[in-house]
C-alpha cells in the first residue's frame, strides 16, 4: 500500500515542479526573484527544522490514514521550501556584513586575523576625555531608554536596520496614514489651563487693523511673504548650524602676570646722584647733596580734555510777580541762616529795634523811670538807622557813567531782531519850539534818522530805534506837542468871520504816514537837514537808501477827505 502510494506520487511533484504556476503581477512593484541555490544549501535548514522530504509524502498519507489530499502535501513542501530560501538569504546577507568587516579592519591597517584594539581611555583632572594628542574629545549627550517597551523598540529597529528590512511592510504597507480612525477606546484628553501673555491679544489686534489697511490700500503682500519665508529659512538654518557647532570646552589657566626686575635706582631719584668723568652715574649710595634744597617741587597740573565743559545756562526772563518771589526767598533764606548763627552763639543777638510806637511794650518800667531820656535815646536810634538805610542805598547807587550808559541800552534796544520805524509829515516847522521838540527828543531816546524841512514843498521826520523809544516819540509827535498853538488868535479872528460855518476842520499839522519793521537800519545816527527844493531833498533820502519814504509822502492821502 505504501508502495503504491510512493510510485504515484512522485510524478505528480516532478509535473507541478517542471510546470510552476505563473506569477500574479503585483501592482504595488514586482517582488525581487531569490538567487538560485544549490539542492544542498536550500535542504540544510530545513533538516535542521525537523522536515524529512523523502518520507513527508508517506508520512502525512500514514498519519491522516489515506485522508491527506496530495495537493495538501505538495503546498505543505512549498512552504518548507520558501522558508529555506528565506534562512539562506539570511545567511547570504550576514555573509556579505561579515566581509565588510572584514574589508574595513584590512583598509584600516589591521592584518587578517586581527581586530581595531580599543583606544586607551585618558582622562584629565576634570574627568574629561581627551584624545592622543591631549584635545578635549566633545561629548554629546545620550538619550537612554529605562522603559522595557522602549528598549524592546530600539533592539527592532537595530535588528531591521541590520537585516535590511523595510520599516514599512507586510501588511503595513497597505496602510494610508491620511485616513484618520477614530478610536471610541481612546480617552479624550484634558483640557488644561493656556495662560495668555502680556500683550499678545493688543499684537493680534494691530496686526488685524494693518492687514485692513493695507487691503483697503490696495498693497501687494506676496513679496512680504517671500521675505518672511526667506527670513523664516535663514533662521531655521542658522539655528541647525549652532546645533552641528559643539563648542569645546576652555581649559581654566590662571594668568601669569610678567613682571619687570625692581632696578637699583627709580627713575626719580637718578637727578640726585653724583656723575662721574664721562657723565655716567654713580652707585646710588653717592647723593649729590648740592641738588637738594629745602623748597618743594610742585608737578605742572595736566589738564583732562576728556571733560566737556559745562556751557552756560541761557539767562531766564521772568515776569515782575516771579521777581518778586523770587527777592522774598532769597530774604527768607538770608534771615534764616543770620538767625541760625545766633542760635549757634556764632554772632550776638541785634538790640531791640526801638520805635516811638513801640517805646513803653520794649522798654517798660525804664521807660516810665526817665522818659525824656528814653525818648532822646529812641529818637537818636531812629535817626541812626535812616542815616545807615541811606548809605546803603548810596552804596549800591551806580555811577554818573553808568547809569548813563544803562539808560542808553535801555532805549537803544540793540538786542532786538528788528528795529521799528515811523514816518511823519509836517504841514509847518517854521516854530523853532516844534523844531526844538523834534530834535532834542529824538537825541534823547537814542533814536536815528532825519529831520527834512523843505519850506513850500514838504516836511518830512523818519525815526528808527527800539520798540519803547519808537512808543515815546509817536506819543510826543502826535499827543503832547501843540502844534496850533501860534494860530490861535488867527483862529479866534476866522471864528468870528465865518460864524454860519459848522464843518470840523482837518488836523493835518503833523500826520503819521507809515508805521512799520525793518531789518537793518538805514540811518547810522540823527540829522535835521534844511533843503531848498524837492531833488535837494530826495538826494539826501537816497544817499542813506530811504528814497521810498519820499515816495510815500507824495503818494500819501489822508483818509478822511474821502468820507
Amino acid at each position: 500500500m505504501g508502495d503504491d502510494v510512493e510510485t504515484v506520487d512522485e510524478p505528480t511533484m516532478v509535473e507541478d515542479e517542471d510546470q510552476p504556476k505563473r506569477k500574479r503581477r503585483n501592482r504595488w512593484g514586482q517582488e525581487p526573484d531569490a538567487p538560485m541555490m544549490s539542492d544542498a544549501l536550500a535542504l540544510a535548514p530545513m533538516q535542521g527544522m525537523g522536515f524529512d522530504l523523502g518520507l513527508g509524502v508517506g508520512s502525512f498519507s500514514h498519519s491522516g490514514g489515506g485522508a491527506m489530499d496530495l495537493s495538501q502535501a505538495a503546498q505543505a513542501a512549498r512552504e518548507a521550501l520558501e522558508k529555506a530560501k528565506r534562512a539562506a538569504m539570511f545567511q547570504r546577507q550576514i555573509q556579505e556584513q561579515m566581509q565588510k568587516l572584514k574589508s574595513q579592519g584590512l583598509s584600516a591597517g589591521f592584518m587578517p586575523g586581527e581586530g581595531p584594539k580599543a583606544r586607551k581611555l585618558i582622562l584629565d583632572e576634570f574627568g574629561r576625555e581627551l584624545d592622543e594628542e591631549g584635545v578635549v574629545v566633545p561629548m554629546k549627550p545620550q538619550v537612554v531608554s529605562t522603559l522595557k517597551v522602549n528598549i524592546n523598540r530600539e533592539k527592532e529597529a537595530r535588528l531591521k536596520k541590520i537585516l535590511g528590512l523595510k520599516k514599512d511592510g507586510g501588511e503595513q504597507s497597505f496602510f494610508d496614514p491620511t485616513l484618520k480612525v477614530t478610536d471610541r477606546s481612546e480617552r479624550q484628553k484634558r483640557r488644561a489651563f493656556r495662560f495668555v501673555e502680556e500683550g499678545e491679544l493688543v499684537k493680534k489686534e494691530q496686526k488685524l487693523v494693518k492687514k485692513i489697511q493695507e487691503k483697503a490700500l490696495g498693497i501687494d503682500k506676496k513679496d512680504d511673504k517671500k521675505k518672511k519665508e526667506d527670513e523664516a529659512k535663514k533662521k531655521e538654518e542658522s539655528k541647525e548650524e549652532d546645533e552641528k557647532k559643539v563648542e569645546p570646552v576652555k581649559k581654566i589657566e590662571p594668568k601669569v602676570m610678567r613682571r619687570e626686575p625692581i632696578p637699583d635706582v627709580e627713575w626719580w631719584d637718578m637727578p640726585f646722584l653724583k656723575e662721574d668723568q664721562f657723565g655716567m652715574k654713580k652707585a646710588y649710595t653717592e647723593v649729590n647733596v648740592e641738588k637738594i634744597t629745602p623748597y618743594v617741587e610742585h608737578p605742572i597740573p595736566i589738564k583732562i580734555t576728556t571733560e566737556k565743559e559745562v556751557p552756560e545756562a541761557s539767562m531766564m526772563h521772568l515776569t515782575p510777580k516771579e521777581r518778586k518771589k523770587l527777592r522774598r526767598l532769597k530774604r527768607q533764606e538770608r534771615t534764616q541762616e543770620i538767625r541760625d548763627k545766633i542760635k549757634m552763639g556764632i554772632l550776638q543777638p541785634p538790640p531791640p529795634k526801638v520805635k516811638m510806637s513801640n517805646l513803653m511794650r520794649v522798654l517798660g518800667d525804664e521807660a516810665i523811670a526817665d522818659p525824656s531820656t528814653v525818648e532822646r535815646k529812641v529818637r537818636q536810634q531812629v535817626e541812626q538807622r535812616r542815616r545807615e538805610h541811606e548809605q546803603r542805598n548810596e552804596a549800591r547807587r551806580l555811577p554818573a557813567e553808568e547809569r548813563k550808559q544803562k539808560k542808553k541800552q535801555k532805549w537803544m534796544a540793540e538786542q532786538e531782531p528788528v528795529t521799528q520805524v515811523l514816518v511823519f509829515k509836517m504841514k509847518d516847522l517854521t516854530n523853532k519850539r516844534h523844531l526844538f521838540k523834534i530834535d532834542m527828543n529824538a537825541q534823547q531816546f537814542h533814536l536815528t534818522g532825519t529831520c527834512i524841512a523843505c519850506p513850500g514843498v514838504a516836511n518830512i521826520v523818519v525815526v528808527e530805534g527800539g520798540p519803547r523809544a519808537v512808543k515815546r516819540y509817536k506819543k510826543l509827535m502826535v499827543r503832547r506837542i501843540k502844534w496850533t498853538e501860534d494860530q490861535k488868535d488867527d483862529d479866534d479872528d476866522d471864528d468870528d468871520a465865518d460864524d454860519g460855518v459848522t464843518a470840523p476842520k482837518l488836523q493835518d499839522n503833523c500826520v503819521l504816514i507809515w508805521e512799520g519793521i525793518v531789518k537793518n537800519r538805514n540811518f547810522k545816527n540823527w540829522k535835521v537837514t534844511h533843503a531848498r527844493a524837492e531833488g535837494e531833498a530826495r538826494k539826501l533820502l537816497a544817499d542813506r537808501g530811504a528814497e521810498h519814504y519820499w515816495d510815500m509822502l507824495a503818494r500819501y492821502r489822508d483818509p478822511r477827505m474821502d468820507i
